[in-house]
């Protein structure tokens, strides 16, 4: 593991900016189809584009790994930590500005350190403990405007998107104890497949619900874009992170997200910005700062 250089930077700076980009074209996609066929095409192309790099590019995975004993744990990666975040976030983002989708997405380190203390030998220390209190009252200060003020999006939308972490956390945790089975390409590759192969079943039989709905040829654009660019490549340059900074520099993405996802919201769709939005935004970077801390302790 290296200090962390310029280059390091310029990626986790990169990283940030692909996955805050992601949530401004799920309203694009979702001007044009239904959340299903949303969460289906993203993981459609994400697995041809890891499909395409793992024969041409890469000696590392085993394509015989996939039918292995093992498979079940792609499985439920696949389930847990594409699938099911995939398809609640489009379900959620719908009836909801991107900019805030972005904002409560980016509070699932606050999450995982919960269920890590419970669950894993990473406990509780001042830092974290205080980090985490201010993590989630970002997240109040959010909810409460939106719904009980401005009015502007309702109580189950904000579950869906935050169910999302919730999955996404419980996916980390199952790589995290299994990560000495495989390495992070093969955990990457064939629990796409696994999830496009749950997924598509669903994406067709539900695609009629798509008919009333003008078809904008960006749709498919952005489609392709959280397919190949927002997943494939972003996972690949996180897993590049990890190893070569170590984690711990690698989540402080987090503190990045939130910011390009806000800003690309109101560039891009001119969504309309709350003073709510900048407290919790400044919350949340106070909390995760000081969650960095209470790791590095």
């Amino acid at each position: 593991m290296k200090r962390p250089n310029f280059n390091s930077y310029l990626m986790l700076f990169s990283l940030a900016a692909i996955w805050g980009s992601a949530f401004f074209n799920y309203k694009i996609v979702l001007m044009s189809f239904d959340f299903f066929t949303l969460s289906g095409g993203r993981l459609f192309f994400a697995s041809i584009f890891s499909l395409i790099m793992l024969i041409f590019f890469s000696n590392s995975v085993k394509i015989k790994t996939f039918f292995s004993k093992d498979f079940y744990l792609f499985f439920f990666i696949g389930l847990v930590n594409y699938a099911a975040p995939f398809t609640l976030i489009g379900i959620g983002i719908d009836k909801m500005s991107s900019g805030l989708a972005a904002l409560l997405m980016s509070a699932g380190p606050f999450y995982a350190i919960i269920f890590s203390h419970f669950l894993s030998d990473d406990k509780f220390n001042k830092y974290k403990l205080i980090g985490t209190c201010i993590g989630f009252c970002s997240v109040a200060v959010l909810v409460y405007d939106q719904i009980y003020i401005t009015e502007t999006t309702d109580l189950t939308s904000v579950l869906y998107v935050m169910s999302a972490s919730f999955f996404y956390i419980c996916g980390g945790m199952i790589i995290k104890k299994n990560i000495n089975k495989y390495n992070n390409e093969t955990f990457t590759c064939f629990s796409l497949i696994w999830a496009t192969i749950l997924i598509l079943p669903l994406t067709f039989y539900f695609y009629n619900d798509s008919v009333n709905k003008i078809f904008y040829v960006k749709s498919v654009y952005s489609l392709i874009y959280l397919g190949v660019v927002s997943t494939a490549i972003a996972f690949y340059v996180r897993s590049k992170i990890i190893i070569k900074n170590g984690l711990v520099f690698m989540s402080q993405v987090s503190l990045l997200i939130p910011i390009f996802g806000v800003f690309f919201s109101y560039a891009f769709l001119q969504e309309k910005l709350y003073p709510s939005m900048f407290i919790s935004l400044a919350l949340l970077i106070i909390g995760l700062l000081i969650l960095q801390n209470g790791y590095k302790k």
